[in-house]
């Protein structure tokens, strides 16, 4: 009875044996003596220089027709004080220059009244200053209509729109105007909230999109 025991442990022993040599021997062959076998891999064929071309396609309609973004970046106070300083008329173009020097042309319509109707313009979440500064001229208003350009010409309690001269543009003096007072001497200079204005107003200047950039003109070759 042991010997049959001895005999099948032994055959059981010989054949785990045998099964690990023919596995040693696969692994060897295969990935050699290294326990990182790599050989398995699918080989990768590479060229020695790239050869990939960017693609490239024919612009859309839509996109050929899109027009070449040429607004100015300016501070706000720059703009309305460039605007003011050439007579602040309701219908001929003004000159300024950009943040960067370049010479740019902005109009009232287009690029002052937005500034003073639009809302979220000064700050996030601002309400536009017509809000207050209307025509119906209450104690908030402080006397100054926003809402149009007769109603800025107005706002000193001249009864005429067309006359020029009131405080709000300081004559054309920008430096000695009510705008440049509460957007720049308040503001900017000291730090202040103009009153009757919200705390939440940043007292950093403000820099918009406005205007377009004027072509220097071509000089002739003598």
């Amino acid at each position: 009875m042991n010997d049959v025991r001895k005999m099948i442990y032994g055959t059981l022993i010989g054949f785990f044996i045998t099964l690990g040599f023919w596995f040693s021997v696969i692994y060897v062959s295969a990935c050699g003596f290294t326990l990182t076998c790599n050989q398995a891999e699918h080989i990768v064929v590479r060229t020695p220089i790239p050869t990939l071309i960017p693609v490239s396609r024919p612009l859309s309609q839509s996109e050929a027709a899109m027009p070449e973004f040429d607004k100015c970046q300016v501070a706000a106070d720059d703009l309305i004080g460039a605007w003011v300083s050439a007579g602040y008329s309701e219908t001929e173009a003004f000159a300024f220059n950009d943040v960067n020097g370049q010479p740019c042309e902005g109009t009232f319509a287009s690029d002052i009244r937005p500034l003073f109707v639009e809302n979220s313009v000064w700050y996030p979440g601002a309400i536009g200053c017509v809000s207050c500064h209307n025509s119906k001229l209450t104690d908030r208003s402080a006397g100054l209509d926003l809402t149009s350009y007769d109603g800025m010409l107005q706002g000193s309690g001249r009864a005429d729109a067309n006359a020029k001269g009131n405080d709000i543009f300081g004559d054309g003096d920008w430096g000695k105007s009510a705008l440049y007072d509460a957007l720049v001497n308040q503001v900017v200079n000291q730090g202040l909230v103009p009153q009757g204005h919200s705390e939440e107003s940043p007292a950093d200047r403000l820099i918009v999109f406005a205007g377009q950039l004027v072509e220097a003109s071509a000089t002739p070759t003598p």
